[in-house]
């Protein structure tokens, strides 16, 4: 699958891009609502006010919203919040153990913060990568930037970080986080979330700084 095939138009005027944004809030309180496979462009538009013209004229199906409320989220966590930290740390080497703990903290806080989605929405998200091989290869490819943004966050902290393979190490921060979390925001637990968030932490810690 191309990247492009699913790349929405992007309007440049003022109004464009906010009738483009009114489509997507649309899209992900109706996916929310009914489920993608209930949903139509129809819906859609009404539910956006806007004209089912206007909706193709960014979308050409609602599948390209769902992409873009996917991509949205992802964007979120990597570029909004992950690379915001980066910028702070680029070009530098952490030299104790406390700013180490202090990273794998805002790195985790930064999951869990952008899990507070709609747990309805996010349940769509995981039962559409199951079932759709284009969109498994789309969720893949926005885990990666995010997995890319840990890694480049531990490189800074290199003087500290005892494993060899950072980049690994950084797959397994996101993989064993993003389990965690989903249980504690999508399918629900009966533990206490801070405990788990911190016992979390405190084994991340263990395993990339080790005692401290």
């Amino acid at each position: 699958m191309s990247e492009q095939k699913y790349k929405a138009r992007n309007p440049v005027q003022k109004r464009g891009i906010e009738t483009k944004k009114k489509i997507i809030e649309a899209a992900e309180a109706l996916f929310a609502e009914k489920g993608y496979h209930k949903t139509n462009a129809l819906e859609i538009a009404a539910r956006a006010d806007v004209a089912t013209g206007s909706f193709y004229g960014y979308f050409n199906n609602k599948k390209e919203v769902l992409v873009e409320v996917i991509r949205n989220f992802y964007a979120h966590t990597s570029e909004k919040v992950l690379n915001r930290y980066q910028a702070q740390v680029h070009g530098t080497t952490a030299d104790n153990y406390r700013e180490g703990k202090k990273l794998i903290h805002f790195m985790i806080e930064a999951l869990y913060t952008a899990h507070e989605v709609n747990p309805s929405l996010h349940r769509e998200f995981l039962a559409m990568i199951l079932l759709d091989k284009e969109i498994e290869s789309i969720n893949r490819e926005e885990e990666q930037k995010v997995i890319s943004a840990m890694t480049s966050l531990l490189n800074a902290y290199s003087g500290l970080i005892r494993v060899k393979d950072v980049e690994a190490a950084a797959f397994l921060l996101y993989r064993v986080s993003e389990e965690i979390i989903h249980r504690i925001r999508i399918l629900g637990t009966d533990f206490d979330s801070r405990r788990l968030i911190t016992e979390l932490e405190d084994m991340i810690c263990r395993y990339l700084l080790g005692e401290g």
